[in-house]
């Protein structure tokens, strides 16, 4: 069995504040928590309330209260416990504009949740890397190449470019079942269901549109390899549209076989789910991995 070096970070107490966003306004505060923050249960966050670890404008409140646009949330922690994560990453090619990183998984991008210290962003910093600008993400179970800016001017380009859809995206995944199809384009809209889960489906409304081509690679017993190429970069957007194509990701917790969308089960292992090529052809910038080396 391979072992893997893992980060760990001693206990510490923080503060973390955020502002409350459109679709909570009028709403509580304590069905606010519940619904951004479900690995969390409702009389935990009922409790946090209570004893003024959960407020807002530094100031204690009922966790009835209804909020406004203005509020501003906080949430103290006096002994952040975080997860352990691997430490893994590696520089694979950089510039003077741009850096591209293999992101190990679970990982998550940047702070948040359960996670601030163990990040991509925060262990980039320890290793010298600071004040790097996110262009783009990858899901923390997601591993794989990611792309950061150096320089204001090569993000604003590079997020353009994204936004765009000019950027050649290269993903492998193993999926459950074996498909007849060599390749199939699947383009059913995607939007939020609760929490962390998404869905999509053709019949949905507000739903963003998402396009994803796969294409057979390999062809095993009881599984498959399939090459993703997504036109969009919705939020685990390859993940639901291999679902709704009926091969999701092998060991996806949340939308492969008997996955639990709840959305109350924190995402704590890695999938088989790799970002293995990034090509920005104005931007000169080509990344790959070889699939079998990750």
């Amino acid at each position: 069995m391979n072992s893997r070096k893992v980060r760990l970070i001693s206990p510490y107490p923080i503060t973390h504040r955020f502002k409350v966003q459109d679709e909570f306004v009028g709403k509580s505060l304590l069905e606010m928590m519940v619904t951004r923050f479900p690995f969390r249960a409702e009389t935990e966050w009922e409790k946090r309330i209570h004893n003024g670890r959960v407020g807002l404008n530094e100031e204690s409140v009922t966790p009835d209260v209804l909020l406004k646009k203005s509020d501003s949330v906080f949430h103290h922690n006096p002994k952040v416990i975080e997860p352990s994560v691997p430490d893994e990453i590696e520089i694979l090619q950089e510039t003077n504009d741009w850096i591209a990183v293999f992101k190990p998984a679970p990982l998550p991008m940047h702070p948040g949740g359960r996670y601030f210290k163990n990040t991509l962003t925060a262990m980039l910093e320890d290793m010298g890397y600071a004040d790097l600008k996110i262009v783009h993400r990858l899901d923390a179970v997601t591993s794989g190449i990611v792309l950061f800016a150096k320089t204001k001017a090569f993000a604003q380009r590079a997020m353009t470019e994204f936004a765009e859809g000019r950027v050649q995206k290269t993903y492998f995944a193993e999926v459950s079942g074996v498909p007849e199809e060599d390749s199939v384009i699947i383009n059913t809209p995607i939007k939020r269901k609760t929490g962390f889960v998404f869905e999509s489906n053709t019949d949905l409304t507000n739903a963003k549109p998402a396009e994803t081509t796969f294409t057979v690679v390999e062809r095993k017993e009881e599984s498959a390899i399939i090459k993703c190429e997504p036109k969009t970069g919705r939020t685990h957007q390859i993940r639901l549209h291999l679902e709704h194509w009926g091969y999701p990701i092998i060991d996806d917790p949340i939308y492969g076989i008997n996955g639990d969308k709840t959305s109350k089960k924190a995402q704590k292992t890695a999938i088989s789910l790799v970002n293995a090529g990034l090509v920005i052809e104005r931007l000169r910038v080509g990344v790959g991995l070889d699939r079998k080396s990750h």
